[in-house]
C-alpha cells in the first residue's frame, strides 16, 4: 500500500514537474524559426531532401539529449526547492551542495536569510526568558511595599509618611515595569521638544521630594541655563530612577546628599548626579548597565534588582544620548548624563 502511494505522489510530482518544465520553456521554441526558414528555403531552391532529412535527424537527436539533460537538471532543482521548502517550515536550511553562478547566489541569500532568521529567534528567545525573569522578580518584590502596608495599616496610629513610602516604592516598581515593556516596542512614543534642563530636574526633585524628605536625604541644585532635545517622560523616568538609587545608597541620618549640576568634558555637555553614598566597587563599574547585575553593594544590602539602570542605559540609547558612571568605594558615586544632541535634528 505503502508503495502504491509512493509511486502516485511521484507520478503527480512527475506530470506537475514536466508540465511546468514545457510551460517554462516555451521560449525555447523560438529557436525552431531558423530550422522552419532553412526548410523552406530548401524548398524554394528544389534542393535534394536527403541532407535535409540527415540534418534534421542529427539536430533531433542533438536536441533530444540536451532537453533531457536540461530536464533532469529541472528536476533535481524543483526537488531541491521543495527540500529547502520542508526545511524552512522546520526552521532550518542547509544546502546539499555548493552551486555556482546564479544560483550559488541564490543559495547565499537564502543562506543569509537563514541565519537572520535564527538570530532574531535567538534574541526573541533570549528576551523572552529575560522578560519571564524580570517579571517573576517583580512580582516578589512588589510584595514587600505591599505586606509592609498591610502591618502599617494594623497599627493604631496610621504611620502616614511610612505608608507614603511603601507606596512610593510599589509605584516606582509599577513605572519601572510599564517602562520595561515601552522599551520592548518598535513603535515608541517619543516626542522630541528642547527643554530648559533646570525645569526637568525640577520636576523629578519635585516628584521625589517625599522619598528625600522621608531619609533626609539633602539635595543641592547648581545653576543650569543649558538646554536639552530629549522625550520629558523618558528623560524624567532616568533622572528619578538616578536619585531613588543615590537615595538608596546614602545614609540615612542627616549626612546623605545629592548634588546636581552641569560639566562640559571632551566637547560635550554632561548632566552630573552625584551622591556621597557607599560607592561601587572598581570591578562592578564596567557591569552596572548590565540586565540583572547588582554587584557587591545590591547582593549585601539585598535592595538592588539589576533592572534600574539597565532601563536607564536603553532609554538613553532610545534617546540618542549616553549614560556613564563614575564611582569611588566609600567617597559616593557620579552619573553623567549626556545632554548634547547629535543624533536627531528639530524638524
Amino acid at each position: 500500500m505503502k508503495r502504491e502511494v509512493n509511486k502516485t505522489v511521484s507520478g503527480e510530482f512527475s506530470r506537475g514537474c514536466f508540465s511546468d518544465y514545457i510551460m517554462e520553456r516555451v521560449s525555447f521554441m523560438l529557436y525552431l524559426l531558423p530550422t522552419v526558414c532553412l526548410l523552406f528555403i530548401w524548398w524554394l531552391c528544389d534542393l535534394p531532401w536527403q541532407p535535409a532529412i540527415y540534418l534534421l535527424l542529427v539536430l533531433a537527436v542533438l536536441s533530444s539529449v540536451l532537453i533531457f539533460s536540461d530536464y533532469r537538471k529541472y528536476v533535481k532543482k524543483r526537488r531541491l526547492l521543495e527540500l529547502y521548502a520542508s526545511q524552512a517550515e522546520a526552521g532550518i536550511f542547509s544546502p546539499e551542495e555548493e552551486s555556482r553562478g546564479l544560483e550559488g547566489a541564490w543559495a547565499q541569500l537564502a543562506r543569509g536569510w537563514q541565519q537572520k532568521y535564527e538570530q532574531e529567534k535567538e534574541n526573541g528567545r533570549e528576551e523572552r526568558e529575560r522578560s519571564s525573569k524580570y517579571y517573576t522578580l517583580w512580582s516578589h518584590q512588589i510584595k514587600t511595599p505591599v505586606a509592609a502596608m498591610h502591618l502599617l495599616l494594623q497599627e493604631e496610629e496610621l504611620d502616614r509618611r511610612s505608608m507614603e513610602q511603601e507606596l512610593w516604592k510599589a509605584e516606582q516598581y509599577v513605572d519601572m515595569a510599564l517602562q520595561y515593556q515601552r522599551l520592548d516596542k518598535d513603535g515608541r512614543d517619543l516626542v522630541l521638544k528642547e527643554y530648559p534642563l533646570s525645569s526637568l530636574v525640577k520636576k523629578a526633585v519635585k516628584n521625589m521630594a517625599s522619598v528625600l524628605i522621608y531619609n533626609k536625604t539633602a539635595i543641592h541644585l547648581e545653576d543650569m541655563a543649558a538646554a536639552v532635545l530629549t522625550d520629558e517622560k523618558w528623560f524624567l523616568f532616568v533622572l528619578e530612577q538616578l536619585l531613588g538609587n543615590a537615595v538608596k545608597y546614602t545614609a540615612k541620618d542627616g549626612s546623605g546628599s545629592i548634588r546636581i549640576y552641569t560639566k562640559e568634558s571632551g566637547g560635550g555637555a554632561f548632566l552630573v548626579v552625584e551622591d556621597n553614598g557607599i560607592g561601587i566597587r572598581p570591578e562592578d563599574i564596567p557591569r552596572v548597565f548590565e540586565w540583572g547585575y547588582t554587584g557587591y553593594n545590591g547582593r549585601r544590602e539585598k535592595r538592588s534588582t539589576g533592572i534600574g539602570l539597565f532601563l536607564c542605559r536603553r532609554t538613553m540609547d532610545m534617546l540618542g544620548q549616553t549614560i556613564a558612571i563614575e564611582s569611588e568605594e566609600g567617597k559616593g558615586t557620579r552619573v553623567l548624563l549626556g545632554i548634547s544632541r547629535n543624533r536627531f535634528d528639530i524638524e
